[in-house]
């Protein structure tokens, strides 16, 4: 909840976010409607309501509908056919029976469905077994008699069965299922058939559906069918829910929608972690994530810690790193806690502009309260990185006060001194480090008329990763720049020193297209270069830096002969250079560098032999076998990267009898025992994908299928932690021959 407040209500909002972590969770909730009635109306749309849906809920609520049929809970009719007994919840066969309507609105509980036989026939059990089947799973079942499910509709008034039996095409489950919950919500407001009221805080009754309430989540299937004193009560009071909480949980169960603003969501996601609606909850950690801003971060921080909302928290560190200096505008700063205080200022990745701005957001935080928090200030101390400082931004710290007031200050003070004494050794220091982003460079996908193939001259990178409704995630993209002419495919990025290097590739399909040409782009100037050519045109090759420069290995040349020929770039002259060769001409091979080492896998020799090969690549001694790939009997258009102390090797094609298939085995290497492992099976087919890594997590992008041809929009991320991929979301086209890298990119770019 924002805490937007004046100076006049300073001494109203006393219960601070560090008092309020250490609240219990059933009482957190009270603290936040405060802090959230307090949201300044000056934000704007900050009340906009906004509707979120998860696609899901209705699948969810009928599988829930049919396992209490099973279990034979709060089933509250019996039906008599021919002889038999069935059970069943009036609701449900409501949502397609009007006859069960009528039954809902009189209360019966027993009924004999023989004597609603019509002229012509009954009710047979096959038939009532068709109708309930329809209203338990939206699915006609296609092994009843027709003509038997047909005199059922007939006696029961399931006139939506009727039509799809006549039809003779199969229902669309997904969709009748959604009909039902519609005829069971419009039932709920008209407050047919309703046999528990729900009581808030407040008083306020809502009459409601027991089965709907133990089919929507665990809490209340427990409190309904478990027993409990309120499983035979007409009304259950929810203590501590507010009436608009129970309205907004009740809709959810019967629609699976939330409507939410920066009002409400904080209370609401309290309430669905508290009453186990775990869809729910999705929507409003969703709604928290995606509409982050500097007045709401800190309080979704908060929240994420007190109720271990792991996901959530990483969003917010994340984002408080990123913005942290619009978040010292917020009034909901001075309230932090010094523990979060502390590990924000700890961050390596703390964007600030200086970092004095770190050291003034540390003095602001003590003199909002000096009595209770000056003995925090060296903890604090301890996180500001002085020798990034400038000399001007040294005195400003020596001119500090309150650095007099503890023993601690005095000794910052001392280093200070030194540091402008120019005894730079004084403190230890690393320097912050700018937030890392997956850049996408150029490839190429079928145009928007599917009539071509068309190369990318953009450079995107991804924002933000989203977690939707229950495994749905997406990626946030954003243009970065655009490809100087000609736009490129089947090229190489790598970056040195956070430059980024664009080399060789092609810019259409012709063999005379194939490129020789590099350039460079700096993304603090958002500026492109243009280098000096290569050598040798090429595509399908590997490129990797190290020792500050720029190696480029095999490749194709011409569509008809293949390189053994390395060349490597230094920057300081604009220079290209040869080094030792190849052991053998090869295009679509994977290098990288591991402990400062280049080696080289797999690719294609000039027989069209796939190879299993792993060489280590020195520049004046050439190539060196290591144990080859064990996966398949060969690998090219694949990706390589290092991970800690492994090379992890994934993607590409293998041959088959006859010609090429996709490679889905994964497989690291381990230098120490020149040895390889297996790894988690590649979900999708990557044929000469992009692949990058960021904190020791590998990020395989986009590629085609070498089985069907098709290009592949889709993300996938590596974690060796767990030795599992995890589906990100898709590129903003599925970009085909593409490249990809990681770089730090100034606050500005990120919005």
């Amino acid at each position: 909840m924002p805490l937007h407040r004046t100076r006049e209500k300073k001494q109203e909002r006393r219960l601070t976010l560090s008092q309020r972590a250490s609240t219990p969770p059933d009482r957190g909730y009270e603290s936040r409607r405060r802090g959230a009635e307090r949201n300044s109306p000056d934000t704007l749309h900050r009340d906009d309501l906004h509707t979120m849906l998860l696609p899901s809920h209705c699948d969810s609520l009928f599988t829930s509908f049919h396992d209490l049929k099973a279990r034979g809970l709060l089933l509250d009719c019996t039906l008599q056919v021919s002889g038999h007994s069935h059970r069943v919840h009036k609701l449900v066969l409501a949502s397609v029976s009007r006859k069960a309507e009528e039954w809902l609105s009189s209360g019966e509980t027993r009924v004999d469905v023989d004597e609603l036989a019509e002229p012509g026939g009954g009710v047979s059990p096959a038939g009532l077994d068709a109708v309930l089947c329809f209203a338990y799973s939206g699915e006609a079942d296609e092994a009843r008699d027709p003509k038997e499910a047909l005199l059922a509709c007939g006696c029961l008034e399931a006139e939506r069965l009727a039509q799809v039996r006549k039809a003779g095409n199969p229902p669309n489950g997904r969709v009748e299922r959604g009909r039902n919950l519609d005829v069971i919500k419009t039932l709920w407001e008209r407050r047919v058939g309703c046999d528990v009221i729900m009581e808030a805080d407040s008083g306020e009754q809502i009459p409601a559906h027991r089965i709907v309430l133990a089919a929507g989540g665990d809490y209340f299937r427990a409190l309904l069918c478990g027993g409990l004193r309120e499983s035979n009560e007409e009304v259950v009071r929810l203590r501590g829910v507010a009436s608009p909480v129970l309205r907004s949980l009740l809709e959810f169960i019967y629609t699976g929608q939330l409507r939410l603003n920066w009002r409400n969501v904080w209370e609401l996601t309290e309430a669905t972690l508290q009453f186990q609606l775990p869809g729910a909850n999705t929507l409003c950690l969703k709604f928290l994530r995606d509409r982050m801003d500097d007045t709401t971060c800190l309080d979704a921080l908060l929240l994420a810690e007190t109720f271990g909302l792991e996901e959530l928290r990483r969003a917010a560190v994340e984002y408080a790193l990123g913005h942290f200096q619009g978040l010292l505008e917020t009034e909901n700063f001075k309230d932090l806690s010094c523990t979060l205080l502390e590990r924000l200022l700890d961050g390596d990745e703390l964007i600030v502009d200086s970092e004095v701005v770190a050291f003034r957001a540390a003095v602001s935080w003590v003199e909002e309260d000096q009595a209770l928090r000056l003995i925090s200030l060296p903890q604090l101390l301890q996180k500001i990185r002085f020798p990034l400082m400038t000399p001007q931004e040294l005195q400003e710290v020596q001119g500090c006060r309150l650095l007099r007031r503890i023993t601690e200050g005095r000794e910052v003070l001392d280093a200070v001194r030194k540091l402008l004494e120019g005894q730079h050794g004084a403190l230890g220091c690393k320097p912050r480090v700018p937030k890392q982003a997956l850049v996408l460079v150029g490839g190429d996908s079928v145009d928007d008329n599917l009539e071509r193939r068309e190369t990318n001259s953009r450079l995107w990178f991804a924002r933000r990763f989203l977690a939707g409704e229950e495994l749905i995630r997406t990626i946030q993209w954003r243009p970065l720049a655009r490809l100087p002419d000609p736009p490129r495919l089947r090229h190489c990025a790598c970056v040195l020193n956070n430059d980024l290097y664009v080399l060789g590739g092609r810019k259409y399909y012709g063999k005379l297209d194939i490129l020789k040409s590099a350039v460079r782009f700096t993304p603090g100037q958002r500026k492109w270069e243009r280098l000096a050519d290569m050598a040798n045109p090429r595509d399908y090759f590997a490129a990797v830096c190290q020792g500050g420069k720029v190696f480029v290995l095999g490749g194709n040349r011409d569509d008809t002969n293949y390189l053994d020929v390395v060349e490597y770039y230094t920057p300081e002259d604009d220079t290209w250079r040869t080094a030792h060769p190849l052991d053998t001409p090869v295009c679509g091979h994977a290098a990288t560098v591991l402990d400062g080492e280049i080696f080289v896998s797999g690719g294609c020799d000039t027989r069209l032999r796939c190879l299993s090969s792993l060489r280590r690549y020195d520049p004046v001694d050439g190539c060196s076998a290591r144990a080859p790939m064990t996966c398949g009997s060969g690998r090219a258009g694949h990706v390589m990267l290092a991970a800690g102390n492994r090379l992890l090797v994934a993607g590409g094609l293998q041959p088959m009898r006859p010609g090429f298939g996709d490679q889905l085995q994964c497989e690291a290497y381990s230098p120490a025992c020149d040895c390889w492992t297996r790894l988690a099976l590649l979900p999708r087919p990557h044929l000469s994908p992009a692949a990058t890594s960021v904190d020791g997590r590998l990020y395989v992008l986009g590629g085609s299928s070498a089985d069907t041809a098709r290009d592949t929009p889709w993300v996938y991320r590596y974690d060796p932690q767990d030795d599992s991929w995890e589906k990100l979301g898709t590129m903003p086209r599925p970009y085909a021959d593409l490249a990809a890298c990681t770089l730090q990119l100034p606050t500005n770019l990120w919005g």
